[in-house]
């Protein structure tokens, strides 16, 4: 049986606000289940793994830094 992954969600509640709650599961889809089965009041706004996280966190670095380095830095371009 493969490992349990460590997935972390932003939720919406029944009036609109967010909040957080982190959910172990196989996968993505997984994830998803468990979480509307304990939140069945709230919507899953945000899913995001370690990967995902490491991987737009990755990218907002690249993008800061290309806009450091680059006065006529355009957001098209990149």
């Amino acid at each position: 049986m493969a490992n349990l992954i460590h997935f972390h969600a932003v939720m919406i509640d029944e009036t609109g606000c967010e909040f957080g709650a982190g959910v172990d599961a196989h996968s993505r889809e997984e994830a998803y289940e468990k979480l509307q089965d304990d939140y069945p009041e709230s919507r899953i706004d945000q899913l995001e793994s370690p990967e995902d996280t490491a991987r737009r966190e990755a990218d907002i670095y690249a993008r800061a830094c290309a806009q450091y380095s680059n006065d006529y830095f355009d957001e098209e371009d990149y």
